[in-house]
């Protein structure tokens, strides 16, 4: 009882450090967002978005990478098996090198054809996409070996240094936003360059910190091959998963260019800013609480399992709520706010569909960490890539015939709610819990939620007239309601100690 007191304190530690990150580079991004816009203006904002999109199209690989080490770091601590992690870490970095240089070549090879083929894009604006290409693809290589080195740190829950480097991260693309007008080159080229300069940045922290502070972390000129091929065997079926969300994600944005154009994109582009802001909140949850979740798997406490997971559930999909209702009610005075005016057409439509997708996804989260824990996870990844996947050919027929541009993200909706009691399910097959006993603990709770948070905040928007006041009001009220309602119909006890523990986290820090 008192070890798992003690980790609950931990998870409560790990995610008030995670959200102090993510409430500063959201609010950071917020302005940078817009800045960039507006230096860039829209057609070029739309271009960085279609070629760097096309770029992390690849990076499937690289996050089917980060699942497996992370995973494979946190089961041999669970297991208390410290000589394997020694060998965890230097097959990664293995793995790592040769999936740079592959995504490399694949890049090259298919991304230039792409931008001089396939891309809808000015003639005059050609060399400028195709140097912002090679830039992205530097990137994407200081990412993909900067893996084992982060993950390192995610699974020793050392939060506290990985919310900083994240907040550096937002403070160096803040300066980024700040100086680019002032630049008399080409400002999309000059965007690229300092995105990559960046990405080495990250690098450096993340690998002088873990080398300085994990004894595991020290390479040796030693191929373990048992070792290798598990690692391989793991991460080969989440490329699955990584691979058909990310076609999902990118491959939108690529038929949406197709019919519509780069300023379609750019709209596209600013929603996904939101989402990318909001989903860290999410992901902060899932941060917080996998290297637990895999540990009290490797020790068999499969009871803990089934409660992380419904906890991380719960605690998702009410933060992505608590965010997305102020946002969707007040989206046009807040979207005009941030971005001056300069608002792409359909970025409301666009925006509000994307946040009740999160809402959906939030809860899907928690399902796919605990199949990583177990890792029995070849069918779960084949079946829902193909679910996942199917959004592609639906959305090209949809827009083949005419539909608007907002369509694929309703499409991308309700695919997703398919996905969720599938992917239950599919759960059930490899991991003991109770269909009953989820929807009693998760979802009838998060119903409940959903209908009772937005009373007042609906009413408070419809007496108001619109105004910044208007805005701080809904977001007050929202805040408050989503409060009481959480705590007295969402939350066990258990959660509630929890909550109380990061509230007295917070309260010491200030004392």
């Amino acid at each position: 009882m008192h070890k798992i007191s003690t980790s609950n304190k931990r998870i409560a530690k790990n995610t008030l450090f995670l959200y102090i990150r993510m409430v500063f580079v959201l609010l950071v991004s917020l302005y940078s967002t817009r800045a960039i816009l507006n230096a860039l203006g829209v057609v070029d904002y739309g271009i960085y978005n279609v070629v760097a999109g096309f770029v992390v199209m690849f990076a499937f690989l690289n996050s089917s990478m980060t699942n497996t080490v992370q995973r494979f770091f946190n089961f041999a601590r669970g297991a208390e098996n410290k000589d394997n992690l020694n060998k965890i870490y230097i097959t990664s970095v293995q793995i790592q090198i040769a999936l740079s240089f592959i995504t490399v070549i694949l890049l090259e090879v298919l991304g230039i054809w792409y931008i001089n083929s396939k891309m809808i894009i000015p003639q005059e604006r050609l060399t400028a996409a195709l140097s912002v290409f090679q830039l992205s693809v530097c990137s994407l290589f200081m990412l993909i070996i900067q893996i084992p080195y982060s993950a390192a740190i995610v699974a020793h829950e050392n939060m506290g240094y990985y919310a900083i480097v994240s907040m550096t991260d937002a403070i160096l693309k803040l300066l980024i936003a700040i100086t680019l007008p002032f630049v008399t080159y080409d400002k999309l080229i000059i965007y690229g360059i300092m995105m990559f300069l960046i990405s080495v940045v990250n690098f450096l922290f993340y690998y002088i910190y873990a080398k300085r502070n994990f004894e595991e972390i020290h390479y040796r000129h030693t191929f373990f091959k048992d070792q290798f091929k598990c690692m391989l065997t793991f991460s080969g079926w989440n490329v699955f998963g990584s691979f058909a969300y990310t076609m999902q994600g990118q491959g939108l944005n690529m038929l949406m260019n197709a019919f519509f154009g780069p300023v379609v994109n750019a709209a596209r582009g600013v929603a996904y800013q939101v989402q990318s802001a909001l989903s860290g909140f999410t992901e902060n949850i899932a941060v917080a609480f996998k290297p637990q979740l895999v540990e009290s798997y490797a020790n068999q406490e499969l009871t803990r399992v089934k409660n992380l997971m419904y906890s991380m559930s719960k605690l998702g999909f009410l933060m992505v709520f608590l965010l997305a209702l102020p946002i969707s009610l007040e989206i046009n005075y807040i979207l005009n706010l941030w971005l001056d005016g300069t608002v792409p057409e359909d970025t409301e439509i666009f925006t509000i569909l994307i946040l009740l997708n999160m809402a959906l996804g939030s809860l899907n989260i928690p399902i796919s960490q605990t199949v990583q824990a177990v890792g029995s996870i070849m069918w779960y990844q084949i079946i829902r890539s193909g679910i996942v996947m199917s959004v592609l050919p639906i959305s090209w027929i949809a827009l083949r015939n005419g539909a608007p541009a907002y369509i694929v993200f309703v499409i991308l909706v309700l695919i997703n709610f398919i996905n969720q009691p599938i992917s239950l399910y599919l759960l059930r097959k490899i991991f003991p819990y109770s269909y009953r006993e989820y929807i009693k603990t998760v979802i009838l709770p998060c119903l409940l939620f959903s209908i009772l948070t937005p009373l007042l905040p609906i009413c408070t928007h419809l007496i108001m007239d619109e105004s910044f006041i208007r805005v701080l009001s809904v977001g007050f009220i929202s805040l408050i309601s989503s409060a009481v309602v959480s705590y007295i119909f969402v939350l066990s006890e258990s959660e509630k100690i929890v909550v109380k523990a990061i509230f007295n986290k917070i309260s010491n820090r200030k004392i």
